[in-house]
């Protein structure tokens, strides 16, 4: 249920096709963990402190898009969640 509802969430910001997409593209995600690993915790961090869905997308229509999909990945994709803890980037 939780889950249904962060993917709605994530699709009303991102737009269902492109979350659709990220999901399908989680080697991008793992190569953002490794080579940017503070770029993306900044950005988790920064998500997460928004409240309202008009200022997350404004924030996120500013992001790259390799960004975005570690953001959409490390929120819905199992693997990838997995990853930002064992690199230590846990953002809760």
């Amino acid at each position: 249920m939780l889950h249904r509802q962060l993917r709605n969430a994530l699709e009303e910001i991102f737009g269902v096709r492109f979350v659709t997409q990220a999901l399908n593209e989680e080697s991008t995600a793992y190569n953002v963990l490794y080579d940017r690993p503070d770029e993306f915790k900044k950005a988790i961090l920064k998500f997460g402190k928004l409240n309202y869905r008009e200022e997350q997308t404004i924030y996120v229509d500013n992001l790259d898009n390799d960004l975005k999909i570690a953001l959409v990945c490390s929120l819905l994709h199992n693997g990838t969640r997995e990853l930002v803890s064992e690199l230590g980037l846990n953002y809760l």
